[in-house]
């Protein structure tokens, strides 16, 4: 497993579903690779991204890359797969989209101890890092920051956040800011 943090700058995001897009990101020496299952995979090729997923997973050497896998968000059906996926592949470590509380990162950390056991990983194994997505989960980050072990970061998604607000991103990064003087 490659450490996470340990002087991570850059991270390459990539559609899982799309081999071509997953085979080469390492030749570019990213610090992290994240293959996402989530936005960029359309509703009715989650079960066709998660086959490239553990494929890559399983067959690509990223070198000293670490393997970051965004899951589907909590409220949609796919998740629970997703994860099972990731682990079985050997992902490094699991981003939770749209993170609003505590209980959210103990859920998917559950799933994670679940798939481990059931393919015979080291319990730890896998990472957590929680996207926090909207003003309720800034406001519970430091719960969020407490909920575990496995938790090694968190990270504001923007996007998502300002639409929460509903303002827009203005280029300047003032929308942010409040969020960043909270955490």
């Amino acid at each position: 497993m490659i450490l996470p943090l340990a002087g991570i700058f850059s991270i390459f995001v990539r559609n899982a579903q799309k081999p071509g897009l997953i085979k080469d990101p390492y030749i570019y020496k990213p610090d992290s690779i994240m293959l996402d299952m989530e936005d960029a995979v359309a509703e009715n090729q989650k079960d066709a991204a998660r086959f490239s997923l553990y494929h890559a997973l399983k067959t690509i050497n990223y070198r000293v890359c670490e393997r970051v896998v965004r899951i589907n968000g909590l409220d949609s059906p796919y998740w629970k797969e997703d994860i099972r996926c990731s682990v079985a592949g050997g992902c490094d470590s699991i981003r939770i989209p749209k993170t609003e509380s505590a209980q959210d990162v103990q859920l998917v950390e559950r799933e994670i101890i679940s798939a481990e056991k059931e393919f015979g990983l080291p319990e730890g194994s896998v990472l957590i890092m929680a996207a926090v997505e909207s003003a309720r989960g800034v406001m519970k980050a430091l719960d969020i920051c407490e909920s575990s072990e496995r938790l090694f970061g968190i990270a504001l998604s923007g996007g998502d956040y300002t639409k929460d607000l509903q303002t827009h991103i203005t280029g300047t990064g003032i929308e942010l800011m409040g969020a960043r003087q909270n955490g």
